[in-house]
């Protein structure tokens, strides 16, 4: 007999833990009660915020994209500005001119005395000197001829040679004086009559003639790019050496500016350069004056200030000057300029005897073994010595002059300027 219920009485409810139920929703019957809705609308919740985190993750990723994108066009059009620029703004092919070679030159035939005036000579025609290669230039040394010319005769009122070493970033300044005496056909045998007498490659052979090899870069300055270079740097504070007081109607000049420091425009710096009448020691001692003008003027454009005017310094010399530089050689050269530090801007003066004189004209003799040294030291761009073989450099004896070539001028040669005396 059976007390207790079945068989199966010992799984009765009392004290025992009941068996969870899986419906067939996937809901047991622990979770049977809850709000199926609710749960639905909470698992569309969070797949919409899946979606929402996809989708925000998808768009940063398309923001990247372009902004690296952007990033490539922007640097590939710096890149190819600045691969234009620098191949633009160059510096100029040299090529291979080689030391001078005087003794192949075809003199021309002497011309007839004239009567002298301001300076002005007879025009012969002149071949221009070949040159030997038989130097290698040095790399990143250039040489420069710079001119002004006189506006009442032609002639060239300033000579200026420099060399430029872009390596080193040393530039080297010499004056040629206007009363240079030089091998010439004419009768006034002066340096400064070269150019009004043959022109520019005339004049750029006789530059040979003294120095011994040819002129890489050359520029004739107007005398306006003088007056707008020192208006556009703000004017140039100056010590003026020597109260300038001169009136020429002739020449559209008047100059009034008392000696000590002033601040002085384009105009007024022109006069300042131009001056030449109150020096005891005429024209060297407006040379004198020059070359510290010059030298100021330099130390004011390597300014901080002024490195953003490269553009209008070259805009300037494009108008107003006449050289075989291009606009981007001129922004170049511009470039390696303010590298080079003040006091590695050297000026020399011709190592000469400035008081000589031939029938009562004015010359200066060139002293050739001192000139030699100096060009040498300073100007030369060549790896090999310049020498007397490489110049053709008149030396007065007090009768005659013999050139470094061996050709004899005699004393009725030369204009006589006495008799105007």
């Amino acid at each position: 007999m059976k007390l207790f219920g079945n068989k199966h009485s010992g799984g009765g409810h009392s004290g025992g833990k009941r068996a969870s139920k899986t419906t067939r929703h996937g809901f047991n019957d622990d979770t049977a009660d809850l709000d199926i809705s609710a749960v639905r609308a909470a698992y569309d919740a969070a797949s919409a915020d899946k979606n929402t985190d996809r989708i925000v993750r998808k768009n940063k990723k398309k923001r990247w994209k372009k902004a690296l994108l952007a990033v490539a066009v922007i640097c590939a059009v710096v890149i190819g500005v600045f691969a234009w620029y620098r191949s633009w703004a160059t510096l100029p092919d040299i090529g291979s001119s080689g030391l001078h070679d005087p003794t192949a030159e075809v003199t021309p035939s002497a011309q007839p005395e004239v009567t002298p005036s301001a300076d002005a000579s007879p025009t012969p025609s002149a071949e221009p000197t070949p040159d030997v290669d038989i130097a290698g230039q040095r790399e990143g040394v250039y040489t420069f001829l710079a001119i002004g010319t006189d506006q009442v005769s032609g002639s060239t009122d300033t000579i200026m040679v420099a060399t430029f070493d872009i390596v080193n970033h040393t530039i080297d300044v010499v004056s040629i004086p206007r009363d240079t005496l030089v091998n010439v056909s004419w009768g006034t045998k002066k340096v400064n009559t070269i150019y009004s007498a043959t022109g520019l490659d005339g004049l750029l052979d006789g530059i040979s003639d003294l120095l011994g090899y040819k002129i890489n870069c050359y520029a004739i300055v107007d005398l306006e790019a003088f007056v707008q270079l020192i208006d556009c740097i703000g004017g140039v504070d100056y010590d003026v050496p020597v109260d300038m007081y001169y009136n020429a109607p002739d020449q559209n000049l008047s100059i009034a500016i008392p000696a000590g420091p002033t601040h002085l425009d384009g105009e007024e710096a022109l006069k300042v350069v131009r001056f030449r009448s109150g020096y005891a020691s005429a024209d060297i001692g407006r040379i004198e004056t020059q070359q510290d003008f010059l030298k100021t003027v330099a130390e004011q454009l390597l300014q901080i200030g002024n490195i953003t005017k490269i553009n209008e310094f070259a805009k300037i010399f494009e108008e107003y000057v006449d050289t075989n530089l291009s606009l981007g050689n001129i922004v170049r050269f511009g470039e390696e300029f303010l590298k080079v530090k003040p006091e590695d801007i050297r000026f020399h003066m011709l190592p000469a005897n400035y008081n000589g004189s031939i029938r009562g004209g004015s010359y200066c003799f060139i002293y050739i073994d001192e000139w030699l040294d100096m060009i040498n030291t300073y100007f030369n761009p060549f790896d090999q010595d310049i020498t007397r073989e490489n110049l053709d450099i008149l030396e007065w004896n007090g009768s005659y002059a013999v050139s470094t070539t061996g050709q004899t001028y005699g004393i009725e040669s030369f204009t006589d300027w006495s008799i105007y005396q």
